[in-house]
């Protein structure tokens, strides 16, 4: 053999692996004649499969077979025709146990399934062909003990799965007196579990639904079969504004721009009182007026992270947060994250790094609309203080992070 460039690129190198594999796994199949000294493939159609016998479970058939004798056998392919009318099949290398459960099925209707044995090319002697049924679909049995339960601002869904296979479950809702306010989630039931998932009734601004709600539930497995909703109504027990009077933030200083333990900043010169109130300032957000606002400050040019500490001067529930921007200004953030605390957490009044913050994650927020917008906080913990941060991700076309107006919703007791 004659090489004339010693040198192979990639592309020679992995298609040269390739072949040499591919060769290796043909000479497993071949068998040597000796007059020619050639090498053939055994493509003789090996005997059926015999023994066919299934297990039925949720959704689900589980087949076992005993495989034949026959030199060329190499796989069983088992073909089927599942739940959307599609042709389907599964195929198990004669070194891997005749077993296989084809899941997938919406329904306990019989199921045809048919069994060949394969040789290395396909070939085979014809299928052996039996019909199973599947048993009830876990999603369909899950979705009828579904129950609702009201709670502040949301419905507790209570729910059992007795199954080995996890399941979805969807809710669609609205507002009984307004359809437009509207929202739906979608969350997982682990296998084997029986438990309640709180969902907050609020619509695509993040406005909490009120009075009766229409709350349509169904249930989904992991191959996008559904079943059909049940429509159910709730009442919600209300979300109400948590009253501003007892409001403050910590080591406030109405005359200076600097950092406290309770913000990072705030702008007490150079924005000018309004309406003969403070503006500029921390308390500008509690203040009840919507021309006035908090602005970090910018006469000492700071930057994000901005962030603020809410003392609400007792504890509450909170089930959300609301937040209006600066009116007709949109250079402020695009976002921002939560924390609530309790008045025992608040371990060492001095130091608020040192408090026991619950995170309760990221919000979107939209810097070009003067509507209120709403954090809603599914867990409605009970707290006395709340920190809202704008980090770096949160940054919009401004370096300074703004707000006009801020309220809390959930229940006084």
């Amino acid at each position: 053999m004659c090489i004339r460039d010693r040198s192979l690129n990639l592309l020679q190198v992995r298609s040269l692996l390739l072949f040499l594999f591919a060769t290796c796994v043909a000479s497993a199949f071949y068998s040597c004649n000796d007059e020619e000294g050639r090498i053939t493939i055994d493509n003789s159609a090996p005997a059926q499969v015999t023994n066919v016998q299934a297990v039925a479970g949720p959704g689900e058939v589980t087949l076992s077979w005993t495989n034949p004798d026959s030199p060329s056998f190499m796989y069983t392919k088992i073909s089927y025709t599942d739940s959307k009318g599609e042709e389907k099949y599964v195929l198990v290398a004669k070194d891997k146990p005749s077993t296989a459960t084809v899941k997938g099925f919406a329904s306990t209707d019989e199921c045809k399934f048919s069994l060949y044995a394969c040789s290395v090319k396909g070939n085979n002697a014809g299928a052996v062909e039996v019909s199973f049924a599947p048993g009830a679909p876990a999603y369909l049995e899950v979705v009828k003990t579904i129950t609702l339960s009201p709670v502040l601002g949301g419905t507790l869904v209570n729910y059992k799965n007795e199954f080995n296979t996890t399941v979805l479950i969807a809710l669609e809702y609205h507002q009984a007196s307004d359809a437009s306010k509207a929202g739906s989630t979608k969350f997982e039931v682990p296998a084997n579990s029986e438990g309640t998932q709180l969902v907050m009734l609020m619509d695509s601004n993040n406005e909490f639904l009120q009075g009766e709600c229409v709350v349509r539930v169904s249930a989904e497995d992991e191959y996008e079969n559904a079943s059909e909703p049940i429509e159910k109504t709730i009442t919600p027990i209300p979300a109400v504004k948590i009253d501003r009077s007892l409001w403050s933030f910590p080591g406030y200083n109405e005359n200076s721009n600097d950092a406290t333990i309770g913000y990072s900043s705030q702008e007490a010169q150079g924005e000018g009182d309004k309406d003969g109130l403070k503006n500029g300032r921390v308390v500008s957000m509690i203040d009840s007026s919507l021309n006035t606002y908090w602005h970090a400050s910018w006469k000492v040019a700071t930057n994000y992270p901005h962030w603020f500490i809410l003392d609400m001067g007792k504890e509450v529930t909170v089930a959300s947060v609301e937040l209006i921007r600066r009116q007709g200004d949109a250079r402020g953030q695009k976002g921002q994250h939560i924390y609530t605390c309790t008045e025992a957490g608040a371990t060492d009044p001095s130091n608020p790094d040192s408090w026991q913050w619950t995170d309760h994650g990221d919000f979107a927020f939209d810097p070009n609309t003067d509507v209120p917008q709403s954090c809603g906080l599914p867990t409605t913990p009970r707290a006395r203080y709340i920190k809202v941060y704008f980090g770096t991700e949160h940054k919009g076309t401004g370096s300074q992070a703004m707000l006009a107006d801020l309220n809390v919703y959930g229940a006084e007791e």
